[in-house]
């Protein structure tokens, strides 16, 4: 009997606190590929997103009148006044002018930017355009509808 029982004590379970070596260091190797994972999104999502969000913020706070500006909705216009530090009136055609918030704009256009242009000229084409056909009524031909598009009715004749 006293054999038996000396088998038991020599048998103990170790402490339940204590890791052999070989275990504490597969732990510690099995956070690596995790810790890897957090520097790569840190480093292609959101310190990119961050510096981005600081170009914006100091591109909103030099908007000042004059400056041309697209919208995140892709209205193209003038800064006609800043109203507060919130908010700016944009003109977007001649007399028209609209009150956005300046976080809705998305981008502020170069001085030789081309973008919005085409739709200026292409008024001043149309203005020119309804000039010479008013000058032809003036003369006696036989009256057009001016104002009236290819595809639209002019009603009441």
């Amino acid at each position: 009997m006293s054999e038996t029982m000396q088998k038991v004590e020599t048998t103990a379970v170790p402490q339940q606190g204590a890791q052999p070596v070989g275990q504490q260091a597969n732990t510690l190797a099995s956070f690596v590929p995790l810790l890897l994972m957090i520097l790569v999104f840190y480093f292609l999502l959101i310190r990119p997103q961050q510096k981005r969000d600081a170009k914006k913020k100091e591109m909103l706070s030099e908007i000042k009148r004059g400056d041309r500006i697209v919208t995140m909705s892709g209205i193209i216009g003038t800064v006609h006044k800043v109203i507060n530090e919130n908010e700016v009136s944009l003109e977007i055609s001649e007399n028209v002018r609209i009150r956005i918030l300046k976080g809705s704009i998305g981008e502020k256009l170069e001085k030789g930017s081309k973008l919005g242009m085409a739709e200026a000229e292409d008024e001043k084409v149309k203005a020119g355009v309804s000039k010479k056909s008013n000058k032809k009524q003036e003369k006696g031909s036989k009256p057009t509808n001016s104002g009236v598009g290819e595809n639209e009715i002019a009603v009441g004749e």
